[in-house]
């Protein structure tokens, strides 16, 4: 008996790994439609026949256009509300070890700061090993409406923080940042990354908020990070941190919550592989019988 099963739990293994295999993102998908926090309101301008998206975002945003929606100069609810004299409260995301996204060349690295200030939130940026710019890039960097789960899935953050639903089909105006999407944090601060290899900013957003209750309250929210195309490269929370470290830009504390290989779900699939895991179960079964 025990012969025979040696061979099957040889296999256990290779389930296992197969299990964590990656695909790479499926094609763009045409949104015509409207769409809450992406297409908000369709525009009357011109003829709309829709606009090429990925893993839920808009590929290729329009130029800025202020005023488009309906009865608004931001979104369906207006434009953003400066949140000044916050606590000093810090938060920081730090970009986990094993990367979200296998398909592009590095492992990129970094810390996202965050700490309330007179003027609103100064956020210190310091991010490291970024991937091939010419292949990859510019790379676009914002907050999510949601947090990562505990599988490290970038998609299940889903679109970009959002509370006033302007959408992303037209590019954020920096020069009218409270008319942008409250988490577009590189339309409304320098931009999508062209650097190589590494990228710091320090800015303040008066819009985002480390206070509970409030509008643009980020926190246990989502970094993320995107390829030129929109796929996900690497994400991680926004987590309060306390005490002496809450100074320390560098420290390694308030990891992102992280547990086991990353995994595409939603619009970017998993390889199957529940036939593999079916026939070493079944066999299994068949011998004990």
């Amino acid at each position: 008996m025990l012969s025979q099963l040696l061979p099957l739990l040889s296999l256990l293994p290779l389930t296992t790994a197969q299990s964590q295999v990656q695909e790479p993102a499926p094609p763009p998908v045409l949104l015509s439609t409207t769409k809450s926090g992406v297409i908000p309101a369709l525009p009357t301008a011109t003829p709309f026949t829709g606009v090429d998206t990925l893993q839920g975002a808009i590929i290729s945003p329009l130029p800025p256009a202020p005023g488009y929606l309906p009865n608004a100069t931001g979104g369906l609810e207006g434009t953003a509300t400066a949140a000044p004299n916050q606590p000093s409260s810090t938060y920081r995301a730090v970009l986990p070890d094993e990367q979200y996204n296998p398909y592009v060349d590095t492992t990129v690295s970094g810390t996202i700061d965050a700490v309330g200030d007179p003027q609103g939130v100064r956020f210190t940026v310091k991010i490291t090993n970024l991937p091939d710019q010419a292949q990859y890039g510019p790379f676009a960097w914002h907050i999510h409406a949601l947090p990562v789960p505990d599988d490290g899935n970038c998609t299940a953050t889903l679109g970009h923080l959002d509370p006033t639903n302007r959408g992303e089909l037209y590019m954020c105006d920096a020069s009218a940042p409270e008319t942008c999407q409250v988490g577009d944090l590189a339309g409304k601060h320098g931009g999508k990354i062209t650097s190589e290899a590494s990228f710091e900013a320090e800015f303040v957003d008066p819009y985002l908020s480390v206070e509970q209750g409030s509008e643009g309250y980020f926190g246990g929210l989502a970094f993320v990070l995107h390829t030129g195309n929109t796929t996900r490269i690497t994400c991680a929370n926004f987590e309060a941190v306390q005490g002496e470290n809450a100074t320390n830009a560098t420290g390694g504390v308030a990891s992102p919550t992280q547990s086991g290989m990353p995994e595409f779900t939603g619009a970017a699939r998993k390889v199957v592989t529940g036939g593999t895991v079916a026939l070493a179960v079944g066999v299994f079964a068949a011998v004990m019988a």
